[in-house]
């Protein structure tokens, strides 16, 4: 069983605004990811934020809804308390502002996880991105993840324990300025 983790409670200090609630394809960002968890081979869903109106979304989803109290202070809070929340063998952590992946990609990503048992991480252009794909057995070490650093700590400490996975580039952007918005309107 897997659970994917939509992480959904950033700050957007780059974009100076609340980049989850840009229109992508008329609808706002954060529901690209809600639609891209319920197309995946999940069994469960957990979102993380700490906005009334993506827990409202994501409860329509039929998902469960978490609070990151310390989000402001970086991502690695966010991982932590939606780890938190996960029951299944695996996770599968995916970015509510990365609007462009496909489902094919990332049940990709989750298939070689689960044959393999290792922390599956996707290569776009030579470098490592999300969204990545734990074993249960790197859980309590997401758990204890605060400040500003991710997954990334984590896969980083266990590199043989590493699938890199090639992956086409145009769908990992994640939208981060409002010139990259601008760049794909």
């Amino acid at each position: 069983m897997v659970t994917a983790v939509i992480l959904a409670a950033g700050q957007s200090k780059r974009m100076k605004e609340d980049k989850l609630f840009l229109k992508i394809n008329s609808k706002p960002m954060y529901e690209c990811a809600m639609s891209l968890a319920n197309a995946i081979n999940v069994s469960s869903v957990v979102v993380v934020t700490n906005n009334q109106e993506i827990s409202l979304k994501a409860s329509q989803f039929g998902f469960c809804v978490v609070k990151s109290p310390k989000a402001s202070d970086g991502m690695g809070n966010s991982v932590s308390e939606g780890t938190k929340a996960v029951s299944s063998e695996y996770a599968v952590f995916l970015n509510a502002d990365q609007p462009f992946i496909s489902h094919k990609t990332v049940n990709e990503l989750i298939e070689i996880s689960q044959k393999t048992g290792k922390i599956v991480v996707p290569l776009s252009k030579g470098f490592p991105t999300s969204p990545c794909v734990f074993p249960k057995r790197y859980f309590e070490e997401l758990k204890n993840l605060s400040g500003e650093h991710g997954g990334r700590v984590v896969w980083k400490k266990h590199l043989k324990d590493v699938i890199f996975h090639k992956v086409k580039s145009n769908q990992m952007l994640d939208i981060d300025t409002k010139e990259q918005y601008d760049s794909i309107k």
